[in-house]
C-alpha cells in the first residue's frame, strides 16, 4: 500500500508524491519541492504554464499536453486525448473548458484535477480527492457535478493567494450548505491519502 500525498501549489498547480512524481499545470506561486517525473498540463491557457517554472521544475520530465497546447508553449512532449492512460498509472480524461482549443483532465490513484472544467468525467474509480475551479458564476454546475460523482473532498483552486481566496471560500460555503465535504488550502499545504 501506498500513501499519496499532494500538495496545492497556487493557480492550478499541483503536486502529487506517489509512485512518481507528479506536477500538474506548472504555474505555481509555491515552487515544487523537487523536479518532476511527470508533467501533466490540461490546455493551453497561459495561467496554467510558468517557462520559467517549467525549466527549473518539469525540463527534465515526460511531458504530457494536448497538442495545442504543446505548440502554443512551443514544447517538445506527448500530445495527449481523453482515453489515454499515461506510464500506466494517469488517466486522461475529456474535459470541457472556456475558450480552450482541447483540454483534458487528469486522474492519478484517487486524485481528480480538473483543469478549468465545470463538467467532471467519471473517471471510473473512487474520486478521493477533486481540485476544482471555484468560478463564482459555475457554483451551480459544480454542485450537481460533485453530488454526481460523490468525491470524498473537493479542494477548490484556480486562483493566486496572493490575490485572496474570497471565490475559493464561497464555493465552500456552498458545499457546506449542500452537505459536500470540502477544504480551502493554503498555497504549500498537502494532504495525504491512503491508497
Amino acid at each position: 500500500m501506498i500513501t499519496i500525498r499532494v500538495r496545492w501549489l497556487g493557480n492550478a498547480s499541483i503536486e502529487i508524491f506517489g509512485d512518481k512524481h507528479i506536477l500538474i499545470d506548472l504555474n505555481p506561486v509555491v515552487d515544487p519541492e523537487k523536479e518532476a517525473d511527470i508533467l501533466l498540463l490540461t490546455h493551453e491557457h497561459e495561467d496554467h504554464f510558468d517557462s520559467d517554472a517549467f525549466n527549473e521544475f518539469g525540463a527534465d520530465a515526460n511531458l504530457y499536453a494536448p497538442r495545442s497546447t504543446l505548440e502554443k508553449f512551443d514544447l517538445e512532449g506527448n500530445p495527449v486525448n481523453p482515453g489515454d492512460e499515461l506510464e500506466g498509472i494517469v488517466k486522461v480524461l475529456e474535459s470541457d473548458c472556456w475558450k480552450s482549443e482541447e483540454s483534458v483532465s487528469y486522474f492519478y490513484r484517487g486524485v481528480l484535477h480538473s483543469g478549468d472544467s465545470a463538467s467532471f468525467p467519471d473517471p471510473g474509480d473512487r474520486v478521493r480527492l477533486l481540485f476544482s475551479a471555484c468560478f463564482p458564476d459555475n457554483y451551480d454546475d459544480y454542485v450537481e457535478e460533485f453530488k454526481r460523482l460523490e468525491p470524498e473532498l473537493v479542494i477548490p483552486f484556480h486562483y493566486d493567494p496572493r490575490e485572496g481566496d474570497r471565490d475559493a471560500k464561497g464555493l465552500k460555503q456552498r458545499l457546506d450548505e449542500e452537505n459536500i465535504r470540502s477544504k480551502v488550502m493554503e498555497a504549500g499545504e498537502s494532504l495525504e491519502i491512503p491508497d
